[in-house]
């Protein structure tokens, strides 16, 4: 279910007694959130609302509210935040739970209780009965990442509303320098708008200037002097992230990362994938793809190859007291510049 659709089943009364919710974008879970909250007038939800973090209150305290009747008003709602047990990891200070417990629960929930499990993980674990029996009896709500063609439409909405508009250029970077994460776009908006406060039009040049990189950005720009043979512009941005004490061995996971990425969309493209079919199947953001897919094009698939073989050799000896990490890296950028 979408965000829309659960907005427009709650104005009408239509409300189910358990909720999943899943996907990691802040802006879509405070939506939902406020959308729950919003059935309940203030007098309502002081006496009947209340929300727990699964990672330090007890399961058996959520249990117990949510079979409780409702104090001065028609339905109790309650959220249930970090339910770690429904991923194969363990949380960090958690305290052990009886997921037991939310499984008689489900099989019998409280009709005058709506319960919203807030699930924000990269993924659930599947094998456990818990939750094969939440996708069986909640009702779903995804908060995940928007792509393509729908996130377009919402940021340019976004702004409409707002009196703006965005050039098709400048939403292309906006989107990959954030890597489609809505959240972080709607903040770098904010100050999008304000620059663009005289004319209304957010262009190339402004999202350039005000959108920083993330890291991975920064050292595909190294990558891509390497590959370049541009030994000197390679040797001064390794230089810069020297300065900002970046850590040599995360520079290396991200570049294997990268290379990696690299020959898998080569190899796909060169079997006849598109870049949606690549994406869908390396289950990756399109968006990551596309500019893969764009680059992979023009490199020589034996010279990844290699780097990548001597990346991941570069890693291991690092990792294993072969050497000065900053002068093997150096040597790297050396050999392949």
């Amino acid at each position: 279910m979408k965000i829309t659709e659960l907005k427009k089943d709650l104005q009408q009364g239509k409300l189910q007694n358990v909720y999943l919710v899943t996907g990691k974008e802040e802006v879509f879970l405070k939506e939902i959130q406020e959308a729950f909250k919003s059935i309940m007038s203030e007098q309502e939800r002081e006496m009947n609302f209340s929300s727990f973090d699964l990672e330090d209150d007890l399961l058996a305290d959520m249990i117990n509210e949510a079979i409780s009747a409702p104090f001065f008003g028609e339905r109790r709602l309650v959220f249930a935040q970090h339910p770690f047990f429904l991923t194969g990891e363990k949380a960090k200070n958690a305290i052990d739970q009886n997921p037991e417990l939310l499984l008689r629960y489900l099989q019998n929930p409280t009709p005058s209780t709506i319960l919203v499990i807030f699930a924000a993980y990269d993924k659930l674990d599947s094998r456990k009965k818990i939750v094969k029996e939440l996708k069986k009896s909640a009702t779903p709500i995804d908060a995940g990442q928007m792509e393509g063609p729908v996130l377009k439409s919402l940021i340019n909405d976004d702004l409409k509303k707002a009196g703006y508009q965005i050039e098709p250029a400048a939403l292309e970077m906006l989107i990959n320098k954030t890597k489609s994460n809505y959240s972080l776009i709607v903040n770098q908006l904010e100050k999008l708008k304000l620059y663009a406060l005289q004319t209304k039009t957010i262009d190339q040049a402004a999202v350039s200037a005000l959108v920083p990189q993330s890291l991975e950005d920064n050292v595909f720009d190294l990558m891509t002097e390497i590959l370049k043979k541009n030994v000197y512009k390679a040797e001064e941005l390794y230089r810069q992230f020297l300065l900002q004490k970046i850590d040599p061995i995360l520079l290396v996971a991200i570049i294997i990362s990268q290379l990696r990425l690299l020959l898998q969309v080569k190899v796909l493209s060169q079997k006849g994938l598109s870049e949606a079919s690549i994406a869908k199947n390396l289950r990756l953001n399109p968006y990551r793809v596309k500019y893969a897919y764009r680059d992979a094009r023009n490199l020589n698939q034996q010279r990844l190859q290699e780097m990548y073989s001597d990346i991941v050799q570069l890693d291991y000896q690092i990792k294993s007291g072969q050497g000065d990490k900053e002068l093997l890296f150096d040597l790297f950028i050396a050999k392949y510049a």
